[in-house]
């Protein structure tokens, strides 16, 4: 892949932690191992601006395979004792049943954000859809994320058992990261956020406009992995809801993502800050988000951060 790179200079000049893709590229030869490979969030905003489409997060992620930090071995630790990427709370139990549909939830919204999986599964009553859950492992973004392709295709074949089991035939997702894994490493099922979901339903019409002032951030993986058209989707139904101002760079990394809240939590509140300072610039009442770790991270700093489906869920009459 470093064959491909012209050394335009592009990427450095674009990435939130301030690092040299360039150098990072370069690791093959130098043997070398810089903060460039430890400290990228993989929010791909150098891949989607390359003039070469050079792939250099999947370059970062495969020399971090050889590499053993305390954070990459919390996440390798957690997922081999608990097939999850957090230590879980008591298991939710899920009653699986034959269906074409079926929604996964993902580690942090199973357990630490299950109002998030609550409200996708109201809106999927409200819209009519017959779905069913699945008894979950790790999809196995967070292996892929340090490079341990192999176990993650391990534990993300654990999930695609379950899925013919009960004769799925589509995923609806609401983690970005789970989204962008099944899209990237599977092609048995289709995969379905639940916005591109709401967008082919046309739930807006059911919605109610109120004079509370909302934003957004973009969710890396979700924008540049999957498709950016779903910000539209948010935008829009945000729009339809409350009185919706737009930060001057929504599409910024948080911080949160990559495995560097793990691994580097002084730069991932770093990259927190200037995101809150946008944020708190606009004195919002909601900070709308579309992804469990987004909401998670910057929740610590500041108030009202909130899924859109949540939102959208409680518009509908949803009371959790």
């Amino acid at each position: 892949m470093s064959d491909q790179c012209v050394k335009c200079g592009i990427c450095e000049t674009v990435c939130p932690s301030c690092l040299s893709s360039l150098r990072a590229l370069d690791l093959d030869r130098s043997k070398m191992i810089s903060r460039e490979v430890l400290n990228c969030t993989t929010c791909n905003l150098c891949v989607s601006l390359c003039p070469r489409g050079v792939a250099i997060t999947k370059a970062i992620e495969n020399v971090r395979k050889n590499i053993i930090t305390k954070g990459y071995q919390e996440t390798l630790d957690y997922i081999s004792t608990y097939e999850c990427s957090i230590v879980p709370s008591s298991i939710p139990e899920v009653k699986p049943h034959k269906s074409k549909v079926a929604y996964y939830a993902g580690c942090l919204t199973t357990y630490r954000q299950r109002q998030i999986a609550d409200a996708v599964c109201y809106t999927m009553g409200h819209m009519g859809i017959d779905f069913t859950r699945i008894p979950e492992v790790c999809c196995g973004s967070p292996l892929n994320r340090i490079g341990r392709f192999d176990l993650a295709r391990n534990t993300l074949e654990k999930n695609l058992k379950e899925l013919r089991k009960w004769g799925v035939e589509t995923v609806i997702t609401s983690c970005p990261g789970c989204t962008s894994t099944f899209l990237e490493y599977q092609d048995e099922f289709e995969v379905v956020h639940y916005l591109d979901l709401y967008d082919e339903y046309d739930i807006y019409n059911g919605l109610k406009k109120s004079d509370i002032v909302a934003t957004l951030q973009y969710p890396c993986h979700l924008y540049r992995n999957v498709s950016p058209y779903t910000m539209v989707i948010a935008e829009k139904l945000l729009d339809r809801m409350y009185e919706y101002v737009r930060v001057s760079s929504p599409e910024s990394c948080c911080g949160a993502g990559g495995g560097v809240r793990r691994n580097d939590l002084g730069l991932s509140r770093n990259l927190r800050a200037k995101k809150v300072g946008e944020i708190r610039s606009l004195k919002p009442d909601i900070v709308a988000t579309a992804c469990p770790q987004c909401n998670f991270h910057l929740s610590e700093d500041i108030s009202g951060v909130i899924d859109v489906c949540v939102l959208v869920a409680r518009n509908l009459g949803y009371d959790g």
